[in-house]
């Protein structure tokens, strides 16, 4: 059954009862949205209208996590009040419902089969059982993390299924009695096996998934892939008079380190592409914290860095010397969830270019900042590059050589994109080529010279290959790379003979079996 297309991307599915799905896609409209099986069409969860409970009151939007109990009748999900967490019981039509303020990070409620709501929640540092949600955290032995989802047994209700890291950082599948306060584990797989959920006939189902990335390159007029890091690695960009390559790398896309998100294990690294490839580590580590950092582009003089972070509760663009000499400065403040992108230096190293998140409206925009590249001074504060009469949403920008046009991707509907060209002050942009695809975060690259852009797209072979297109004129794309592999986030080398790009895999598969 085909349901009706997500404006953004739908990340969360939930059975509501009978034939209903609720699925979460953050829209300017609303977050959650009921889909009727058998129906085209989807609408905002209760109308997306504010919910009260007592003297408190929580929109539609501001809930997360929303669960289902067994007989429909009621929803847990999860909240942010100014005060701190809070654990919502809902009535299903939305009419009634019951409040219970928490504290620490607790996430992931779930239903007992009597109807109480469990939950993870921290005992110190470390994510563990709560049941009920609020009460202090029970510890079994042996004593485990738990990441969510949480899934409770129809045959035994004190039984409950959750994930938990093995040695090697990876979650598996367990089962634990919440009464005897005993675990057992339930699944041996090489990779993460998590979020499980159980079939009113008690067959519980779960996900394994596979993340892995490197980076590599091409020549730019086609030929075969060399592979630069035997890590996981992507968003490469090259230094603009030396044979270097940065790129973000970490154990990011494990559910150990994605249940911390946004401040993922991402870190900014270089290699020296004069050595052997492919290198099994960074040969310099640029940037390194508790937050997520990536995607740095150096000045077009090399004295300066300028990256995307997550750390101090930001998510922004930071500024350093490349010689470390000072300590690094944050250029932006657009703060947590504006979902900044990669920054990019123009030519003339007067400007940094970023995407993100407009505050009025929450729509992926470009914005433009002045930096002078010799001191590391702001010259102009941020302000954003108004593309006038286009409704798509900007996910990546470059420059073109004059420093005055700027190249970008964008999404103009669900799985289409375009390739737009604007003036740096704004206007209306021109189109230079529009294709079908789903990945909507593939970045693109542009060669010096400014006549060739490169992007990433669905190639006859069903991979996502990387494509070069002439910025003017009507001619057709050039697929430049061709060996059995998905690729993003392409970008050019200075001297125009090669590009770099991201190789990644993402492989998901569902499992199941019947309790004894």
């Amino acid at each position: 059954v085909t349901l009706a297309p997500g404006e953004g991307q739908i990340r969360y599915v939930v059975w509501a009862g009978n034939d209903t799905l609720v699925a979460e896609d953050a829209t300017p409209t609303a977050r959650w949205w009921t889909y009727r099986l058998g129906e085209g069409t989807r609408s905002p969860l209760w109308d997306a209208k504010t919910l009260t409970a007592g003297d408190r009151t929580t929109t539609v939007s501001n809930l997360r996590q929303l669960t289902w109990s067994s007989d429909g009748k009621w929803v847990a999900a999860m909240a942010t009040a100014n005060d701190g967490p809070e654990l919502w019981r809902i009535a299903a039509d939305g009419t009634t419902a019951e409040r219970r303020a928490l504290a620490g990070r607790p996430s992931y409620p779930a239903f007992t089969p009597t109807g109480e709501i469990a939950c993870i929640a921290n005992d110190g540092a470390r994510p563990r059982f709560a049941l009920p949600c609020g009460a202090p955290p029970l510890r079994f032995e042996p004593d485990l993390d738990v990441y969510g989802p949480i899934a409770f047994s129809r045959k035994d209700a004190s039984i409950a299924y959750f994930a938990s890291p093995n040695a090697a950082g990876m979650v598996e599948l367990w089962a634990a009695d919440t009464a005897k306060l005993l675990a057992r584990r339930v699944s041996s797989f090489s990779r993460d096996a998590y979020a499980p959920s159980v079939s009113t006939a008690g067959t519980i189902t779960f996900k394994v998934q596979s993340y892995r990335t490197f980076v590599a390159d091409a020549p730019a007029g086609g030929g075969d892939t060399r592979q630069l890091t035997s890590f996981q690695s992507e968003t490469p960009s090259y230094h603009p008079s030396q044979p270097v390559l940065s790129f973000t790398y970490g154990t990011w896309r494990r559910v150990v380190d994605d249940g911390n998100y946004p401040d993922i294990a991402q870190e900014i690294g270089v290699i020296d592409l004069k050595r052997a490839m492919p290198v099994d580590a960074p040969q310099q580590v640029i940037a390194q914290s508790v937050s997520e950092d990536q995607a740095m582009s150096w000045s077009p003089n090399g004295k300066w860095i300028a990256f995307h972070s997550h750390r101090e509760m930001s998510d922004d663009v930071w500024l350093r010397p490349a010689d470390g000499s000072q300590a690094d400065k944050r250029i932006t403040f657009l703060g947590r969830g504006a979902e900044v992108g990669w920054p990019r230096w123009s030519p003339d190293g007067r400007t940094v270019l970023l995407d993100g998140a407009r505050k009025s409206d929450g729509r992926s925009v470009i914005y433009a900042i002045g930096v002078d590249q010799d001191t590391g001074a702001l010259t102009s504060e941020l302000r954003e590059v108004r593309a006038e009469g286009f409704a798509g949403e900007i996910t990546h920008a470059e420059w073109l050589p004059s420093s005055t046009t700027v190249i970008a991707l964008a999404k103009v509907a669900p799985g289409r994109h375009a390739i737009i060209t604007l003036g740096i002050n704004g206007g209306k942009p021109n189109v230079v080529t529009e294709y079908a695809t789903e990945h909507d975060f593939s970045g693109l690259g542009v060669s010096s010279d400014g006549r060739f852009v490169a992007f990433a797209a669905p190639a006859p072979d069903g991979y996502f290959q990387i494509f070069k297109k002439a910025v003017i004129g009507m001619s057709a794309p050039i697929q430049v790379t061709s060996d059995p592999s998905h690729k993003s986030q392409p970008t050019w080398s200075p001297d125009g003979t090669r590009i770099a790009f991201t190789v990644w895999s993402y492989d998901a598969s569902f499992w199941a079996f019947n309790e004894k």
